[in-house]
């Protein structure tokens, strides 16, 4: 037994199946769409209408579509990476198999992004987004917001120290040179002139 929950939209038949089979820690039957944790929703789009099925195709969630129907002629749009669609018939360990894959995926992604102040950033990916805009990052620089994240304020040699492990006598402008592109690339992407700040000898995240 998976360990997630299941939520079915537009077959009930479905739906008696899976709960009876106790693959998945709960199984329910779907009336609206619902974000919940944890939760793969199994969407049958040919039995619900285009306005029940909008936010469906618009979530990051991860979603099962399953029809008896080509993919092309349901028109379900550009679905997300958390979500597949698969032609009925369908096989139960198949499904099972599937809907393990992407829980894992979605949690994954999930741990490795962090919220910070107006943007989200993802470690996995390496980029920052805000407002669906997204900016890719390299891996010092991940590694430079990440240390800024944890405390008010870091002076040049904590910088040098914790994120480039080196020492402030080392003759390095690794820093100036990291922060210099960073800046212009929050500026250039998100207007965002001021996403690291110094102020008394210490660096500011925003």
């Amino acid at each position: 037994m998976l360990s997630s929950n299941l939520r079915i939209y537009g077959s009930e038949i479905f739906y008696r199946l899976i709960y009876d089979l106790n693959l998945f820690n709960k199984v329910y039957i779907g009336k609206s769409f619902i974000s919940e944790e944890n939760t793969v929703l199994v969407v049958f789009p040919k039995n619900l209408s285009t306005n029940f099925l909008e936010p469906f195709y618009k979530s990051n969630l991860p979603i099962i579509f399953i029809s008896d129907i080509k993919e092309k002629s349901l028109d379900i749009g550009n679905i997300n990476n958390f979500s597949v669609f698969l032609k009925a018939p369908i096989e139960v360990q198949n499904f099972l198999e599937i809907s393990k894959i992407l829980i894992s995926k979605f949690n994954f992604l999930k741990a490795s992004r962090i919220l910070i102040k107006d943007y989200d950033l993802n470690s996995n990916t390496r980029s920052i987004e805000k407002k669906k805009q997204k900016l890719k990052l390299t891996e010092i620089e991940v590694k430079l917001i990440l240390f800024m994240n944890e405390s008010k304020g870091f002076s040049k040699e904590e910088i040098l120290e914790n994120v480039w492990q080196q020492r402030i006598d080392l003759d390095t402008h690794a820093f100036e040179t990291c922060l210099h592109r960073l800046r212009k690339k929050m500026k250039d992407k998100f207007n965002d002139e001021n996403f690291i700040y110094l102020k008394n000898k210490k660096y500011f995240l925003l």
